[in-house]
């Protein structure tokens, strides 16, 4: 599992989105690794971590492959910032490692495969992905440029049918949470505020005039906001 740490302070793991890799999201790591130490792995298949065809594409798999990276490096509690698949990730942490997640922050982040496609709509390809998320890959994977629609295909069999997050384990959640999305994100309005009404006490963004690349497009505005949720103080209770 390639990863790299930037930093020195209290550890946080960025979590990048689906068929991203470390190059495609620059700007949190040099923004937060001014204080904090920034721990960034690249999940299975992605950027210069290899594929495994053996493996099915699951969260919660990647979530336990990043468990394993914090063990290995001695991490034993940390704050997390995820992206589209990466917030997803960071939720399966925070369901299952509670003692391990200080806070979270999911950006574009779903609890649950995505409606069917609505008739006569064209499915999205491999060729569809943006150039600058498949160049670094095109050049940085072990697998070679020619896994790419390999990875794609495995990685929407997973957008498909994943995550499937029941109320009570988003009820469960302990770790105070920023629940964030984009106005134009294609994870709607109306989703976010649901996923954000059923994880206790967390806190809801919805940025005006933003789309589900509101981390990268606006990035100061994302970072200083996510920054200052990591910095509140516990709330005190009566």
């Amino acid at each position: 599992m390639y990863y790299e740490v930037h930093g020195k302070g209290p550890a946080l793991l960025v979590l990048h989105g689906g068929m991203c890799s470390i190059p495609v999201w620059p700007e949190a790591i040099e923004f937060f690794s001014r204080e904090y130490q920034v721990i960034a792995p690249e999940q299975m298949g992605h950027g210069r971590t290899a594929d495994d065809p053996s493996r099915p594409m699951d969260y919660h798999a990647m979530a336990e492959d990043t468990v394993e990276l914090l063990r290995q490096l001695k991490i034993g509690r940390t704050y997390v910032l995820g992206h589209s698949d990466g917030g997803i990730i960071g939720l399966d942490l925070a369901i299952n490692h509670p003692d391990l997640v200080i806070r979270l922050a999911a950006a574009g982040a779903n609890f649950s495969p995505p409606p069917p496609p609505k008739p006569g709509s064209r499915e999205i390809k491999a060729d569809d992905i943006p150039r600058f998320i498949r160049e670094p890959y095109e050049r940085l994977s072990p697998d070679g440029a020619a896994h790419w629609p390999i990875l794609f295909a495995r990685v929407n069999q997973m957008w498909k049918t994943q995550p499937n997050f029941s109320s009570a384990q988003l009820g469960g959640i302990v770790s105070p949470t920023l629940v964030i999305a984009g106005d134009h994100d294609f994870v709607s309005p109306e989703y976010t505020v649901e996923m954000w009404r059923a994880i206790p006490g967390a806190q809801l963004w919805i940025a005006a005039n933003s789309t589900h690349g509101l981390p990268k497009l606006r990035a100061a505005l994302f970072n200083m906001t996510v920054d200052s949720f990591f910095k509140e103080a516990a709330p005190r209770h009566p």
